[in-house]
């Protein structure tokens, strides 16, 4: 089950505080860029637009990102 956007994890995610090597392709993807837009613009209006973009695309892909997700949120 997907935490709740308030979980911190998200943020530490979004920040590239967690060195997790995601299985799912997509999201890797999506981690990356994450990660240049947090580096280059770490406004805390930035930073909620981007830990929102991840908790969407977590939300929406939930069955295929089963195992990442049971990764970062234990």
């Amino acid at each position: 089950m997907l935490p709740p956007i308030t979980n911190q994890k998200w943020k530490e995610l979004a920040l590239g505080q967690n060195q997790y090597q995601f299985q799912m392709l997509a999201a890797k993807i999506l981690m990356n860029r994450i990660k240049q837009s947090t580096k280059a613009d770490p406004s805390p209006q930035n930073v909620s637009k981007c830990i929102q973009e991840l908790f969407d695309f977590f939300l929406k892909n939930e069955k295929l990102a089963q195992k990442d997700i049971s990764q970062l949120f234990g």
